[in-house]
């Protein structure tokens, strides 16, 4: 696949307010399950390990009106959970089996208790994250939230999630990492090759794939990125996604 055949593809995801991905993901083996996150503070991998696909959720960006979100909000509100909720209500998160709320602001928080309320058939937590990280104070906080969550997904996929199976996304999720450093470090050398916007389609592309060893490995394209390319739509597209 060429340079700009992958920023096609990831282009096409970004666009895709009905995540038609996800739900492509779905029916490819019936009994699947996909949890929404808000894409900060989010452990993926006890969602991978639960055999779930995580799901960023950045907002509606500039494609989506918000209409039925600003019953909810004051217009003045940040426009990333008045479009989440837009998103939501207009059933395009419909392929979604529950929702993580990180601790990003008190707003994200207010969001997880109208998420329970508008989706009672959703699984939705709010992911409070520890202000003391003393081992005894905040990192026993952080295991008990870790632990619940672990729980509560293991409950709602019908399994056990075990040692071995995080182990085995941990190092998923650290090899993907690894190709993204590597792709920054390639960025830095020679930027006119990897251009924002086009690293940007990729990282949010990721946010909707499913992720294996070898998936991960393809994903950083750093020794085969060889000139500057995709559309000025693209480019426009990422530099006004937020919310």
């Amino acid at each position: 696949m060429s340079v700009n055949d992958v920023v096609k593809h990831c282009e096409q995801l970004f666009e895709d307010l009905n995540f038609s991905a996800v739900q492509r993901w779905k029916e490819a083996r019936p009994g699947r399950k996909a949890i929404g996150y808000m894409p900060i503070y989010v452990p993926r991998e006890i969602v991978h390990a639960a055999g779930m696909l995580p799901v960023g959720i950045f907002g509606g960006g500039d494609q989506l009106e918000v209409i039925q979100g600003d019953a909810y909000y004051q217009s003045y509100i940040c426009r990333i959970p008045r479009s989440t909720l837009e998103l939501g209500l207009t059933g395009r998160l419909d392929c979604l089996d529950g929702m993580l709320f990180p601790s990003i602001c008190d707003v994200i928080r207010n969001l997880s208790g109208m998420w329970q309320i508008l989706f009672k058939d959703k699984y939705v937590r709010y992911l409070d994250v520890p202000q003391n990280y003393d081992d005894a104070i905040g990192g026993e906080f952080y295991v008990r939230e870790m632990t619940v969550l672990r729980n509560d997904l293991g409950v709602l996929g019908d399994l056990e999630i075990t040692d071995d199976a995080l182990r085995a996304s941990i190092a998923v999720y650290n090899e993907n990492r690894r190709a993204l450093r590597e792709l920054y470090a390639y960025r830095a050398q020679k930027p006119w090759q990897a251009p924002t916007s086009e690293v940007y389609l990729l990282l949010r592309a990721g946010c909707v794939r499913s992720r294996s060893t070898s998936a991960t490995r393809s994903g950083c394209p750093a020794r085969r990125w060889p000139r500057p390319c995709g559309s000025s739509r693209a480019r426009s597209r990422a530099r006004g996604s937020c919310g």
